[in-house]
């Protein structure tokens, strides 16, 4: 952040590796001491079931807590790639993800 090349510039900052939603989750969970929840639910059957939630606050004038948008964006596959920083400031990551959190 104070580094006179970042000024102005946007970084994705990692541990180095790609890590799933799940293990992210996992690592979370770990670091506030709770489990982690033990099921899922397919994707199709939740964006269904959000839909219907959407459509039915909808009609009561309400916005629903979860929407297909929602099931979208915690579903999507993506991952960060922090070469720039390293590559640019020179940054090291001192923590992995389970001592990051």
């Amino acid at each position: 952040m104070q580094h006179p090349n970042a000024a102005g510039k946007v970084y994705n900052v990692s541990d180095g590796h790609s890590h799933t939603l799940k293990e992210i989750i996992n690592a979370i969970c770990q670091a506030v001491g709770q489990n982690p929840l033990r099921f899922s639910l397919p994707v199709d059957p939740a964006r269904f079931i959000a839909g219907l939630m959407e459509d039915t606050f909808r009609l009561m004038g309400r916005k629903s807590p979860i929407s297909r948008d929602t099931i979208d964006k915690y579903t999507e596959d993506i991952a960060v790639d922090s070469q720039l920083i390293q590559r640019e400031l020179g940054f090291k990551p001192q923590y992995d993800l389970q001592s990051g959190w």
